[in-house]
């Protein structure tokens, strides 16, 4: 309710109303998880750092890991992510959960933004070229043209996937060529 003040300096009432989406808070989704689903509690880092957006630093805080959908959907835990390292320009994927079809949902940093990115893409390992490094070099299978976006809210995709038995491709937002060139 406001008020507003006519040519004549008369005052009026005005009403309106202002309709937002709700926005879901990723602790609300984590008791989801945790209540519905089978989960392992959080460890204590022991040296281990990670990094990574205010969602996923709060899911590492409260869950170990955990299996979600029957299996479908495999919260990988901390000392057991994967980095797609895709060059100089081009953004990595860190991974954290895997899927049963063999894909993996993982989160595409922007730096310079601050902006995070949720995307789904296969990987697997890529030859070493290099014997001084004890973690296995991933490579993205799938072409970037090929790799959906499915937007910038790890809570949100959760709550959805939640929602809907695992199923998120009606959250695509774009795809990962797309987000390379700054389009998304």
């Amino acid at each position: 309710m406001g008020v507003g003040q006519d040519d004549d300096g008369s005052l009026r009432p005005v009403a309106g109303w202002h309709l937002t989406s709700a926005v879901v808070e990723m602790d609300d989704v984590i008791d989801r998880i945790v209540r519905d689903h089978a989960t392992t509690p959080a460890q204590s880092p022991d040296g281990l750092w990670f990094e990574g957006c205010a969602d996923v630093v709060a899911l590492y805080s409260r869950v170990g890991s955990a299996t979600l959908f029957d299996g479908a959907w495999r919260l990988r835990p901390i000392a057991d992510r994967r980095t797609v390292w895709r060059g100089h320009r081009a953004h990595s994927i860190a991974v954290i959960i895997d899927l049963a079809d063999g894909r993996s949902l993982g989160a595409v940093d922007n730096s310079p933004t601050g902006t995070t990115h949720w995307v789904v893409c296969r990987i697997e390992e890529a030859p070493s070229d290099s014997e001084d490094t004890n973690r296995p070099r991933l490579h993205l299978v799938d072409e970037p043209n090929e790799v959906p976006v499915y937007g910038t809210s790890l809570a949100f995709l959760l709550d959805a996937a939640l929602d809907s038995g695992g199923d998120i491709a009606h959250l695509e937002t774009g795809r990962l060529d797309e987000l390379d060139r700054g389009v998304v």
